[in-house]
């Protein structure tokens, strides 16, 4: 061999182990980004010595001499194991993201700035801070002492931070009270749900469906009387509303509209011990870390143990040792969207009942890595300018723009303060007397005491409109639209302790004591709350904690018998092929279990989805992708009552649903085939339904993005009480229905014995990689394995004493 070539060769070997002693030192390094959990570390901020035990699951139960310091405690431990969740929050919600991500990749935070601009639009972290300069002096402390702790963290921490500070060349800044409070706002928006399907709606009108078609497309699950729309198209610009309309579609889990959960409570007359049990799982997009992190606390004071959220000083669900509680999200209409008609004679204002005004107007300053860049947000008297947040007010050349209204905008929201009182309510009626100045995020909480009561509320803040419902966009030039207060509280929905003994929801409809009361029209269908109601049925008066955790794991959708019978009978045999009268025997065997070892619910799963896009993707064409869930009861509706939506539009014949029915039958079992095989058995949901935890940054990135992300295969669907929610995601030559909506937190209490308690979490306590705890519970939730949290010994416990300085 020639020696040049000798020599290269042996170069290239010592580069690739240099490469390599270089790669293993810096995940050395980076492993030192994890906290000290053991030992004794003294701070300043602490009145007297806290203790931190963390079990085998990395779960700290927090022993303090008072609550000031347990809460400068909960401060700290979030902040070792969640700091960048915390990080990422408080500047999503301060809209500012990009000036961070802008210098590792200035592309990525040009990708990343419509989020900026869509938070700081609408003023989140303005109203953070003067929801804190109008807080009770108990508020305020709480909220200091638990900055306090997250500060100690950051200014007594020693090695690297985590990695995602590492890879944007980042530090932190101290943490501030109103970068607790921001988490509200951006809850309260989230999970307002309904102002995306207006835009929607609003894009279907434009687009040229008739009022009638609409209203037909939004056909209430529960039978829900429909009322008439008035559309007038023409209204505003093609281009605001499609600007708005992909916004909203692609906006990240801290923002993007969505909701749902279970929750339900039995008295003691149905449960064996004789005293109350409470279930609650809060369903949202599943994330990397998960939103939720299991915390005990104790002082003389008293217990919270439960869901506390990292970078929020007190509980957030869970129990006190006296009451336990849960959220569900009621779908009520909250959000309105009005179209403001811009005066011809002055761009700079707006047309209003009684003349033109000028739209309030403001400057922000945007950072994307160093760059600047100023821009200006318009606000009307209904609300911030929608249109100017998805594309630049300087540049809108339009008659009309969108502003949005809700209830989280009003000055004198005091959510957080009812937030921090729940916790300490000993009772369910004092719970239900401190919740009335709850305003948002709107919400149906399920409560039960050691007393024996339980209930479930109507709590937050629902406009009172002069004569619209808010399901389209109103007309901002007329006052039918306008808000001219809040619903009264007496008439919201409230149940205490019915004679029923049990209270149960699931995003479906409650009936107010006011029969008048319309609180929307986008209700949940009833499914979930159907087998709720059926399950507790049937376990009697005997209930145990056992049986809520297997009713929250049940894989049960009631629906598909329905559409099985529905369906089915109008498929011929003789005219299918081979592969699909096999499915169809597989279908019909079926007992509508959507569990991940079998093929029928993939078939079913498939199928379905492709007869919605073929019944409906003609007349809304690309806005099949907005109107993208399946929906059981409009399939009935169809095939009974309108069955021309099944005729193609686009084509000279007339088809039938049976030809429309058969037809994606065919194409799921070619699809079905293409991908998996012949064999059928192979099918399996799993196959195509394991879970999507997205991470704000690593999802981003291909390589650590497999690497990264526990992706457990899962049971359920869409309508099952384990909510197995998919994406949709069916292009010309592939399909996957990655669980991406589902609980990130399962908790069951017993009113018995509350250190009894159950729960369950997605993932892990850290957001740290390099930790054992970051996704050490997938499995275990995946598959239905709950813990205690409780006061006593626990396996692998290490503890960490916190000392004052």
């Amino acid at each position: 061999m020639k020696s040049w070539v000798k020599r290269l060769a042996v170069g290239f070997v010592f580069a690739i182990l240099g490469l390599n002693f270089a790669a293993a030192g810096l995940l050395i390094w980076l492993g030192g980004s994890l906290p000290q959990i053991e030992g004794e570390k003294r701070l300043p901020g602490l009145s007297e010595s806290v203790e931190i035990r963390r079990d085998d699951a990395g779960i700290p139960v927090i022993r303090a001499a008072s609550m000031a310091d347990a809460t400068f405690a909960l401060g700290f431990v979030h902040a070792q194991d969640r700091l960048w969740q915390m990080e990422s929050m408080r500047r999503i919600g301060a809209g500012r993201l990009a000036e961070i991500v802008g210098t590792l990749s200035e592309s990525l935070g040009e990708e990343i700035l419509p989020i900026d601009r869509f938070t700081r639009g609408l003023g989140f972290y303005r109203r953070a801070e003067a929801a804190y300069e109008r807080a009770s002096p108990e508020l305020k402390a709480a909220l200091k002492h638990y900055a306090n702790g997250v500060n100690a963290y950051l200014a007594t921490r020693e090695g690297p931070l985590p990695p995602e500070f590492v890879a944007l060349f980042h530090e932190p800044e101290p943490w501030t009270p109103a970068d607790s409070l921001v988490w509200q706002q951006l809850m309260a928006f989230q999970l307002g749900t309904n102002w995306a399907d207006e835009l929607v709606r609003l894009r279907m009108a434009e687009a040229g469906l008739t009022a009638a078609q609409i209203d037909f497309l939004y056909r209430e699950a529960d039978g829900g009387a429909s009322r008439p729309i008035e559309i007038k198209q023409g209204r505003i610009a093609p281009h605001l509303l499609d600007q708005a309309v992909r916004f909203a579609a692609s906006m990240p889990p801290q923002l993007a509209p969505q909701g749902a959960s279970n929750a339900w409570a039995l008295s003691g007359s149905r449960t064996e011990s004789g005293k109350p049990l409470l279930a609650n799982d809060p369903h949202l997009r599943l994330t990397n870390p998960n939103l939720w992190y299991l915390a005990r606390i104790e002082t003389p004071e008293g217990v919270r143990v439960g869901g506390t959220v990292p970078g929020v000083p007190f509980l957030v669900l869970g129990h006190n040792g006296k009451i336990a509680w849960g959220f569900t999200t009621p779908n009520a209409d909250i959000q309105d969207l009005f179209i403001e008609q811009i005066d011809p004679s002055d761009p700079a204002r707006y047309l209003a009942p009684g003349g033109s005004r000028a739209f309030e107007t403001r400057e922000e300053l945007f950072l994307v890595g160093s760059r600047e860049r100023r821009e200006t947000f318009r606000s009307t008297r209904h609300g911030p300018v929608l249109s100017d947040i998805t594309g630049r007010a300087e540049s809108i050349d339009a008659s009309a723009v969108l502003a949005i209204a809700a209830p989280s905008f009003a000055t004198d929201d005091a959510s957080p303060e009812a937030f921090f009182r729940l916790s300490g309510a000993s009772s369910v009626p004092d719970a239900i007397d401190l919740l009335r100045d709850f305003s948002s995020p709107a919400q149906n909480i399920t409560l039960a005491d050691r007393d024996g009561n339980i209930a479930l509320l109507f709590a937050g803040r629902v406009p009172e409109r002069v004569a619209a419902d808010g399901f389209l966009p109103a007309e901002g030039t007329q006052e039918s639209g306008d808000w001219t207060g809040w619903v009264e509280r007496d008439r919201l929905p409230l149940q205490l302790n019915p004679e029923s003994g049990a209270v149960l929801q699931a995003n479906n409809r409650l009936a107010g004591s006011d029969p008048d009361l319309s609180l929307g029209r986008e209700f949940e269908a009833p499914f979930r709350a159907q087998r709720i109601r059926a399950a507790i049925e049937d376990m009697g008066d005997k209930a145990t904690l056992n049986m809520q955790t297997g009713l929250q794991m049940d894989t049960l959708s009631v629906e598909v018998s329905g559409m099985l019978d529905l369906l089915l009978p109008r498929l011929r045999a003789e005219a299918l092929t081979d592969g699909a009268r096999a499915a169809v025997g597989t279908l019909r065997a079926w007992d509508g279990r959507i569990q991940r070892d079998r093929a029928a619910p993939l078939i079913y799963t498939l199928w379905t989805s492709l007869l919605h896009r073929r019944i409906f993707g003609d007349e809304l064409g690309h806005l099949i992708k907005e109107y993208r869930r399946v929906r059981p009861h409009m399939f009935e509706a169809v095939i009974r009552e309108a069955p021309e939506w099944c005729d193609d539009i686009r084509s000279d014949a007339v088809e039938p649903c049976e030809t429309a029915i058969r037809e994606s039958l065919e194409e799921a079992i070619a699809r079905l085939t293409a991908k998996y095989g012949a064999d059928q058995t192979g099918w399996l949901w799993g196959r195509a339904h394991e879970v999507e935890f997205r991470h704000l940054l690593w999802s981003r990135v291909p390589v650590l993005r497999d690497l990264l992300n526990a992706s457990p295969v899962t049971d359920g669907g869409d309508y099952t009480v384990n909510r197995g929610s998919p994406s949709v995601r069916i292009s010309d030559g592939d399909f996957s229905f990655p669980h991406v909506h589902g609980a990130g937190i399962r908790a069951v209490y017993d009113l018995s014995d509350l250190d009894a308690s159950l729960f369950s979490t997605s993932l892990g306590q850290s957001g740290n990689p390099f930790s054992e705890h970051y996704q050490d519970l997938a499995i275990a939730w995946a598959d239905g394995s709950y813990r205690t949290v409780g006061s006593g010994p626990a396996p692998g416990t290490r503890t960490l004493i916190l000392r004052p300085e």
